[in-house]
């Protein structure tokens, strides 16, 4: 129960840095690179930041480690 409830929250927290993530850095990003990498539907996440609908689960998981890596990257 006490797990399901800590994937449950772990869940809610990585959409909302997921969507915030995307609507912060829209001007820098290719979209479609990213709807690519992750074999999502085409026009997945341009519709959530210009149309505002929502984006099913399944894909904030895919979208959240790709973020990850551009954030992990680094120039040295």
């Amino acid at each position: 129960m006490q797990n399901q409830l800590k994937s449950e929250v772990k869940k809610r927290n990585h959409r909302k840095r997921v969507e915030r993530w995307l609507l912060k850095n829209q001007k820098f990003i290719n979209i479609t690179a990213i709807e690519k990498e992750i074999d999502a539907p085409k026009g997945l996440i341009q519709k959530f930041i210009k149309y505002d609908k929502k984006i099913k689960d399944k894909w904030i998981d895919p979208i959240y480690a790709v973020i990850q890596r551009f954030k992990s990257f680094g120039l040295k």
